[in-house]
């Protein structure tokens, strides 16, 4: 992957992380709506003044209101730092409005702005967004100080706080503890910002480290599977020419000799090699776009086990078919290259008077047909905790005369279609190959994992 291809990935997480973040600010909203509730029972019980009770049911079914509608909004459309902004601010004012029912200035829920400075310190991107919402911490102290002193609104502070006449016509007492809470609520916000930035910091060059070392190694990779694909190409030819002339000298060898045997082991070890070539050339070759129709994947089932007859005859080895009609759009020529290394690997698993069975058949999800599944069960020994480390890893094979590719090219087709492809242990014994693939592929091009 290249840091172009990385980059929309990366502003993806960054989308769904402030979502994420929205959403938080909602449920506090509703937490703060729920105290809101509570303090209107509160005032309803001990001090049921007509003004205050309206203006806290006014702030709780504000407070509702907007929380509903922007959750319904958020869920349509990816939310910016505008939106983590404004909800700051709705929150904070909330708050203002507890703390003036709750005495303003003399409240006991005065410091609850704090939370706030730092929450949008740490949440917010840039200063020049966290100063909004320090300054409207900072106008909301402002404001409670000089409606203290000079009654600029009624006093709020409830009956049942017994505060007597208060603090509140004290200057010296009112501008401390507004100087102290704007103080705090400034070091909050610069902290925890400068907090993220460090840590934003550390995990871009942590980001760019990675990414460059997996550009690294996605370049390795692709020249390693050039030179390989040379090579295999550059071996078959001279391979050929060698094939060609052993064929040759058998002719002139008398039938049943020494000269005979020898020539017919080293034409079959010569088509083993093409084989293993052929193979390589295979996986190392990108995979190209699919050619789609619309395919019974039962027909093509009973195709490829009937091109196996001749092997499964030889080895003692019964084939069966349970399938029904399942239709899908792919590339049939791939999924039959996909399907008949699979029974391959059962037939060379199963042993001599051994059973292989081949299913096919919708796949169902909670929400109905989704696509195709197919199994190649074999009856043999099932796979061995060695083999299950290495599954799908190339090269890695338990065959004497395997080259480890099969499987490799199966999940690449599969993978390739927006199927899976995974090898586990069969329930009644052997192992069980399980091949899914969606109704329609949502990828058309690829290369070999």
């Amino acid at each position: 992957m290249s840091t172009a291809a990385s980059a929309p990935i990366q502003d993806d997480e960054v989308e769904r992380a402030t979502q994420r973040i929205v959403i938080k600010l909602f449920k506090y909203r509703f937490v703060i709506s729920f105290l809101l509730a509570f303090a209107l029972g509160v005032f309803f019980l001990w001090d049921p003044v007509p003004w205050k009770l309206a203006w806290i049911g006014c702030v709780l079914l504000f407070l509702l209101g907007v929380s509903i509608l922007e959750y319904r909004r958020v869920r349509r459309i990816v939310p910016g730092p505008l939106t983590v902004q404004l909800n700051l601010l709705v929150m904070m004012l909330a708050q203002a409005a507890m703390v003036y029912i709750t005495g303003g200035i003399e409240s006991p829920l005065l410091p609850v702005f704090l939370p706030m400075a730092y929450a949008a310190g740490h949440l917010l991107p840039t200063l020049a967004r966290i100063l909004p919402i320090l300054a409207a911490g900072l106008g909301l102290l402002v404001f409670f100080a000089l409606a203290s002193l000079h009654g600029l609104v009624p006093r709020a502070a409830p009956a049942f706080f017994e505060l007597g006449a208060g603090f509140g016509d004290m200057p010296v007492y009112v501008w401390t503890k507004a100087g102290v809470l704007t103080l705090l609520m400034a070091v909050n916000g610069v902290i925890s910002h400068t907090v993220r930035r460090a840590l934003q910091g550390q995990v871009h060059e942590s980001l760019a480290v990675r990414q460059a070392t997996v550009d690294e190694l996605h370049q390795r990779n692709r020249e390693l599977l050039s030179a390989t694909r040379t090579l295999a190409h550059e071996l078959k030819n001279p391979l050929a020419s060698i094939q060609g002339l052993a064929q040759l000298l058998a002719r002139g060898a008398e039938p049943g000799s020494k000269l005979d045997e020898r020539l017919e082991v080293m034409q079959r070890e010569i088509a083993r090699m093409g084989e293993v070539l052929e193979g390589f050339r295979t996986f190392t070759r990108p995979l190209s776009g699919l050619n789609l129709v619309r395919v019974d994947l039962q027909s093509l089932a009973r195709e490829v086990v009937r091109l196996h007859e001749g092997l499964a005859a030889r080895q003692g080895i019964e084939q069966e078919v349970e399938a029904e009609p399942a239709w899908i759009e792919c590339d049939p020529r791939k999924i039959r290259q996909a399907l008949i290394n699979l029974v391959q690997n059962a037939l060379e698993a199963a042993p001599r008077g051994g059973r292989v069975v081949v299913r096919v058949g919708p796949w169902a999800t909670g929400t109905g047909p989704s696509g195709a599944r197919l199994e190649v069960q074999d009856s043999g020994a099932g796979l061995t905790p060695a083999v299950r480390a290495h599954l799908f890893e190339p090269g890695f094979t338990t065959k004497p005369e395997g080259s480890g590719i099969g499987l490799v090219v199966a999940r690449s087709i599969a993978a390739q279609h927006g199927g899976t492809l995974r090898l586990e242990d069969a329930a009644s014994g052997g192992g069980l190959a399980v091949l899914q693939l969606p109704a329609r592929p949502a990828v058309q091009e690829g290369e070999p994992a």
